[in-house]
């Protein structure tokens, strides 16, 4: 967790001259000037610590992005700009960093609340066609946003400047589950994240985890009282896992290289594994969420899909229990909502 208090970071002042990367809390949308010696600064870090009464305001104040900004930075993370951004703050910030390889941004509503804000958004990734890994740690949006941006994150051809792109190589979307929102997984858009696969994408993360202990930051959104207490995850029932199977192995635009492949946010049958693992020859690394059966044939079934990738090297797969598996060991076990993990 990033702190919002410059005095809080450990360790020495560094030199402009010689600093790879700077974190900037901000109080507004306006960026400070950059020194020269900063020129060649290769990550930022910007850092919501507005607050969150005074947000809405906020939104609708000018902002400034300096032109003094380094061009040479190459990774950029957005944290905890939790209601979005002004129209027009995310594509001038695209802008100023032509060279951006790798975005990360945490914890907030990407797109914000309005339609300007949202067409901002994706005029941001339409801006970066350099960008090879996007990393969405607790990041939702209105419905729609993500296929609206979907085209900008994947390889095409085009004749028209800055349209051709290569595409993503890596891919992480992540969910921190939080037991004391009933609707957490409905604010997911289950249906949309199959648009992000792309054919250039070595590696992809559709993700859910447990919440952390709780930390001393307040302004942490993690950090909610009474959380702490509560065990285990949930996952996407099986009837939202179709679009991800066809993402990986049907069309043009399923991955041709990939290699390290997470859908533990998705619970897929074991015919849907085997299927993905016949197309996804060459995964190396594999998380998966599997409904399971009780009984040898399930056992062997699985053994069959994991044959189908000969260059595995690590698998983890996190059991789900059918009905029918947890009406026949309920009597003797209790079983948690996260159902199992076992690596092999």
């Amino acid at each position: 967790m990033a702190t919002t208090d410059p005095a809080n970071l450990p360790g020495e002042a560094v030199n402009p001259a010689e600093a790879q990367g700077a974190q900037i809390p901000l109080q507004s949308f306006t960026l400070p000037d950059f020194p020269p010696a900063a020129s060649g600064l290769k990550a930022l870090t910007l850092t919501c610590d507005i607050k969150v009464d005074e947000y809405q305001e906020t939104l609708s104040k000018p902002y400034l992005i300096p032109d003094s900004i380094p061009f040479a930075i190459e990774s950029l993370t957005l944290e905890l700009f939790s209601l979005g951004y002004p129209p027009g703050f995310l594509a001038r910030l695209a802008e100023r960093l032509p060279n951006l390889k790798s975005v990360v941004i945490y914890s907030q509503l990407l797109g914000g609340i309005s339609k300007e804000s949202a067409e901002d958004a994706a005029t941001f990734f339409k801006k970066l066609p350099n960008l090879r890994a996007l990393h969405l740690l607790d990041v939702f949006a209105k419905p729609g946003f993500f296929a609206q941006i979907a085209p900008w994150l994947k390889y095409s051809t085009s004749e028209e400047p800055g349209e051709a792109r290569r595409g993503l190589m890596f891919l992480e979307v992540n969910y921190t589950f939080r037991h004391e929102d009933e609707d957490f997984m409905a604010q997911i858009p289950a249906t949309e994240l199959a648009t992000l696969v792309g054919p250039g994408l070595i590696s992809c993360s559709f993700n859910v985890a447990a919440p952390e202990d709780a930390s001393d930051d307040d302004q942490d959104p993690s950090n909610v009282q009474g959380a702490a207490n509560k065990e285990g995850i949930m996952a996407f029932n099986k009837t939202l896992s179709s679009s991800i199977v066809e993402a990986f192995t049907e069309g043009d635009d399923r991955p041709k290289g990939l290699r390290a492949l997470n859908t533990t946010l998705f619970t897929f049958t074991l015919p849907q594994f085997q299927t993905l693992l016949a197309t996804q020859k060459s995964v190396m690394v594999l998380n998966m969420t599997l409904e399971v059966e009780p009984g040898e044939k399930c056992k062997q079934e699985l053994l069959k899909g994991l044959e189908g990738c000969p260059q595995l090297e690590q698998v983890e797969i996190v059991a789900n229990p059918s009905l029918q598996f947890f009406m026949e060991v309920s009597p003797n076990v209790v079983i948690s909502s996260c159902g199992s993990r076992h690596r092999y």
